[in-house]
């Protein structure tokens, strides 16, 4: 491993990371990048070489070698960069100079590898789009790029520690056709729309991502299988995170002259979030392939949103662990058609809601809604279908009042399970017509919940309260009998 000190290859150093003004002067600064450019430029797998960052630099784009063997190393979040007023570039990228195009398309290219930047600012320097680092007219960059803090492409062994990169024109960090990527200890905070944290496209897999802070405009954490080359996304794991944003994180696989993709193996854990629009934004375009979406696991989050699941897309399986649900519509944007503008802890999505979807298996453990309103659990509209929903624990808090456990819209429900579910502040499991649409209840806790249920709907030997006689039941092989406890 070659290293290379900022200060000893002719950098100037004199950039206030916070104006882009010479912090001695007040004047001008000194554009370092094209030293550094230079300096890195012969990186290779028979020359790694490390940048040391050893203090603040202003940069008109920091273009390193496409192929990765090399890394970035600063000495604190007070050593950096600054983006130059009219670079309308990244801040810093693998390959050309050039401005690499969002979605360069199929194929995806070879990666290269071993990539790494730690303990240090990048500050994009996002202006208005006559402003700032894109002075094209519009902030986020130009018709053929946007703008991205840092974009890496086409990469595996990617390790971003300890990195703080705020006001960005568009993404803070852009990661298409990666894999092996680990993200920890990192700060993201830009505001305005497109603004997303770390934004990855197709194809991506094994994915570390903890204990990172999130304030953006856009989505915290996006998982967009048809942008970039397009591809499947596999194995996501996001853990210890806080976040303050539009979403926590996006899902989709399909979009008309990208293709139809899948996600895969996602789990997110131990994590605190205030979201605008929706915790998890499952979908963004009609007609994804069935069980999309393969896999889900949310589990020990507390999210304050106007829903945890907000539903646009076809899924396999989405499990729900200990998870508090805090309803909150504040500064939400429903699109029209919207037929109930109403807070749920899984819902179709207010900003695709027409978008119908399919999904195997739908599971609530230990979860509880914490609120003085009243709202339903989960809303089922736009003719979607969950094949088997289940609940293994569900508490409404002592202000909440639950009319009814479901809200079926417009869909359908194969199997609704009761195994265990907290029913004092849950008035009903759905509205008499609304059994019309579930193919049958079955559980071991139906009986518990001391709610009346159509004979029909029932499974054979489950133990309910009957609706016609208002008496504890049972069916076998189809004949409904008393049962006695």
């Amino acid at each position: 491993m070659t290293y290379i000190r900022a200060s000893e290859i002719g950098c100037a150093l004199d950039c206030d990371l916070s104006t882009g003004w010479n912090k001695n002067s007040g004047g001008a600064a000194t554009d370092d990048g094209p030293r550094i450019n230079a300096a890195m430029a012969a990186a290779s797998a028979d020359n790694p070489i490390t940048l040391i960052i050893d203090g603040s630099a202003l940069i008109s784009g920091l273009f390193l070698p496409a192929g990765g063997y090399w890394n970035i190393a600063g000495l604190g979040c007070g050593t950096g960069f600054f983006v130059k007023t009219g670079t309308n570039n990244d801040g810093i990228h693998n390959g050309p100079a050039a401005v690499l195009p969002n979605n360069p398309g199929a194929p995806a290219p070879a990666r290269g590898m071993n990539v790494s930047l730690s303990n240090f600012t990048l500050n994009g320097n996002q202006g208005n789009g006559f402003n700032g680092n894109s002075t094209s007219g519009t902030r986020q960059g130009s018709a053929v790029a946007w703008y991205f803090g840092i974009n890496l492409t086409n990469l595996e062994n990617i390790v971003i520690e300890k990195v703080v990169v705020v006001r960005t024109s568009a993404y803070h960090i852009r990661l298409s056709n990666v894999g092996n990527v680990t993200v920890s200890g990192s700060v993201m905070q830009s505001a305005g729309l497109s603004t997303d944290g770390l934004h990855f496209d197709g194809p991506a897999n094994d994915i570390t991502i903890s204990n990172c802070d999130f304030k953006t405009g856009d989505d915290s954490i996006a998982l967009n299988a048809p942008e970039g080359s397009g591809g499947d996304i596999s194995r996501v794991r996001v853990s210890n995170c806080t976040f303050n944003s539009w979403s926590l994180m996006r899902l989709y696989t399909a979009t008309p002259g990208l293709g139809k993709f899948k996600i895969d193996r996602v789990s997110v854990q131990n994590c605190n979030a205030t979201l605008v629009e929706a915790a998890f934004l499952i979908g963004l375009n009609v007609g994804s392939l069935p069980n999309s979406v393969a896999s889900l696991t949310i589990s020990d989050c507390n999210l304050t949103a106007p829903t945890v699941l907000a539903l646009a897309e076809n899924f396999g399986v989405i499990d729900l662990n200990n998870v508090t649900f805090t309803p909150s519509s504040s500064n939400m944007v429903w699109v029209p058609p919207e037929a109930m503008d109403v807070c749920a802890f899984v819902r179709p999505s207010p900003l695709y809601n027409d978008f119908p979807s399919v999904g195997s298996s739908l599971s609530f453990e230990n979860c509880s809604i914490n609120t003085d309103g009243h709202l339903p659990v989960l809303i089922l509209g736009n003719n979607s279908r969950i094949g088997t929903l289940t609940f293994n624990g569900l508490a409404a808090q002592p202000t909440t009042w639950v009319p009814e456990l479901l809200f079926i819209e417009l869909g359908s429900i194969g199997q609704l399970v009761l195994n265990s579910l907290n029913c004092d502040n849950i008035c009903s499991p759905v509205s008499e017509d609304g059994f019309l649409s579930i193919g049958s209840v079955s559980g071991t806790g139906v009986l518990a919940t001391a709610w009346e249920f159509p004979d029909a709907v029932m499974a054979n030997g489950v133990p309910y309260i009957s609706a016609s006689t208002g008496s504890p039941s049972i069916k076998i092989n189809g004949v409904v009998e008393p049962y006695e406890q």
